[in-house]
Order: structure tokens, then sequence, then C-alpha cells
């Protein structure tokens, strides 16, 4: 798969702060047509800290990734664990006073002959966007905040209102921080449905104060160039209070090359699950069968249908390209045969219920 891309538009405002913690990579102004490795990063720690954590993290991951995918055809879940490792050696070396007191989040997108890997901690978010397909269907993949009120929404606890209003909007469960004795995990997904027209688009938290995904795919999806699209972006951001960044990257051709083989496109399956775990109209819950469940909300049913996925994620459990399909079976094998063993003793008990109400029925006229 050989990827054409139109130039990149980066995003790099300060909004109403006294610094710029945000960090992308490459660096305004240098992304070429040519620039197949894309990262945003939102710093924390305030002054001479948040900057340090993500210009460090933003380099570092940027730089090895380019390496490896220059020198290979396939970007590997493995290539970019090793650049993970690479940024957080970094951000362990700015930490100059071990004083642990910065962190940063991490969005990452690398273009390679199988699609495109994509991989994010914190609340920075990703887009695939396909705008032909208009604002209910034209976002195909957007990452899961791994903060607290995304998990208090998919619990229940907050409206999806609330979640733009919350005094706890800003406490992320998730970030890259020095000298972790365990570092966190990065959220990995492969996206192989990539046609021309698509953008990705790779943002820090402050893009979207004010912003909601059919406001995004509006203007991505009006007749202007690229350059005007990313000066709407900025305009209609130009107030928000927090640090902005984004890359805007919109595909301009794909083509199939000899020896491409057809791989598993896990969009598929996040689409829905995303769209379950956002829709704002209803509360959705995600089921262990891969499917769309109208719960209408009751606290006894809805938190332990959405539970699984922070648990996964907090156990760092990434699908393997080799492992992933024999894994997602014999998961629903064991829920089937939970099923039919709760079936099966559900069914005793309630012929137990029968003898004993027969035998009451008989014995209590004679108490």
């Amino acid at each position: 798969m050989k990827f054409e891309l139109y130039q990149p538009q980066a995003i790099n405002e300060l909004g109403t702060r006294k610094n710029q913690e945000d960090n992308v990579y490459p660096a305004m102004g240098a992304a070429t047509t040519q620039q197949r490795v894309f990262v945003v990063c939102d710093g924390m720690g305030g002054l001479d800290k948040g900057e340090v954590a993500s210009d460090a993290v933003s380099k570092a991951i940027g730089h090895a990734a380019e390496a490896i995918q220059s020198a290979v055809s396939v970007f590997s879940d493995e290539d970019f664990e090793h650049c993970l490792a690479q940024a957080y050696d970094a951000l362990d070396a700015a930490d100059i006073n071990r004083e642990a007191a910065m962190g940063t989040t991490m969005t990452f997108l690398c273009f390679h002959s199988r699609g495109c890997l994509v991989a994010h901690i914190g609340d920075s978010r990703i887009y695939h966007l396909r705008p032909s397909l208009g604002p209910d269907k034209g976002v195909l993949y957007r990452s899961r905040d791994h903060s607290l009120v995304q998990q208090l929404y998919e619990l229940g606890e907050i409206s999806y209102d609330e979640m733009g209003t919350s005094p706890r909007k800003n406490i992320i469960l998730k970030a890259m921080q020095p000298h972790q004795d365990m570092r966190t995990k990065a959220t990995l997904a492969h996206i192989t449905d990539v046609k021309a027209g698509d953008y990705f688009y790779l943002c820090t938290d402050g893009m979207l104060e004010r912003m909601e995904d059919d406001g995004i795919i509006g203007i991505l999806g009006s007749p202007s160039t690229d350059e005007e699209k990313r000066q709407r972006l900025i305009d209609v951001t130009q107030h928000n209070a927090d640090n902005h960044s984004a890359y805007l990257i919109q595909v301009k051709a794909v083509e199939a090359e000899p020896g491409d083989e057809p791989q598993e496109n896990e969009e598929l399956l996040l689409r829905e699950k995303n769209k379950a775990l956002n829709d704002p109209r209803k509360h959705l819950a995600w089921s262990e069968r891969g499917e769309v469940e109208d719960t209408s909300y009751s606290p006894t049913t809805a938190p332990a249908a959405v539970e699984q996925e922070p648990a996964t994620v907090q156990a760092g459990r990434q699908p393997s390209r080799q492992g992933g399909d024999t894994q997602q079976t014999d998961g629903k094998r064991k829920s089937h045969v939970m099923t039919l063993v709760a079936m099966a003793l559900s069914g005793i008990a309630l012929l137990a219920g029968i003898a004993v109400g027969v035998v009451m029925f008989f014995v209590k006229p004679f108490e």
C-alpha cells in the first residue's frame, strides 16, 4: 500500500495561557508531503516542565519512528514499543532533578505499507475522518480519551453534556511521566481502510473546548483548500483557554502494491465501539459479543458492560497481528460456555423452586 499525501497542516496556538506546553512533530513548517510520521503532545506541569516533557517525547518518538519507517516496509507494534521506550528514556533524561513533576499526553500516526498505526496516551485525540460520508458516518475512528470524565460518562455517572462542563474534565487517567516504575502503555489501533480524500486529525484537548465532531466534519467537508481549513480551525478556536495544537493530514491517493496482503482492519470494530461509548443521545453499552446494546441506562446494568475497556487498557493488553483472531475467538467461546453454564444453573434453580412450591402446596394445609 502506497500513500500519497497533500501538504500536512500544523497548528500550535497559545490560547490564553502564558506559556506553550504543546508540541508537534514535525515542528511547525517542517513537514512535507513525504512525511509519514506525526506526533502531537500536550505537556503538563507548568513553566519549564510541561513544555520540556512534550518536547522530549515528541522529538524522541518522532525521530525513532522515522528511522524505522524508512528502513522497513511494515511498521509493527514492536517497532512502536521500541520508539515509545526511546521516548521514555528521553523523558527520564529531561527530568534532571528527578522531581517527576512533569508529564505529557501523546498521539502518534505512522503510514506504512500495510496501512496506518495509531497510538495514544491521555486525552489528546486521533481522528480518521471521511467527510464525504457526512457528520453521522464521517467519523471512522476516534480514539477513546484516557480521562476521568470519559470513564464517568461510560459508567453513567454524568451526562454527555456534563463531560464538557465538569470541574474534573482536566483529570486524565494515563500520561507519560518520567521515572515510572511501570511505564504507562499506549492504546494502539491498526487502520487499513484508507481512501483518497480521508483526513487524519491529531489534536490536543484544547482544540476541542468548543467543537464537537460534527463541527470538525463540517469544516473538513467544505470546498476549501487544506490551508483554508487549517485557518478555519484556528479561527474557531482562537478564544479557547488552553494551548491548542494539531496536525491535519489529507490523503491524496492510495495505491496497492505487489505483495500487499489483506490485513484485519481493527477500525471496523473500534468504529462501532467508539460510537457506543460516545453517543450523546442515549447511553449504549458494548457487549462481550462485539455488539451494540441499548441499555437505556440503569445503575445495575450499564457499568458492568462498559467497565471491560478500562480494565483491558489498564492491563496494557493489545491484540497482536498474528494472535488477535485466535484470542478473540477463544474469548467468544469462553463467553458462550459461561452463558450456557449460567442458563443451566438458572434452569436447575427454577425446577427446584417449582418442586418446593408443589411440596409447600400440599404440606401447608395440614400444618
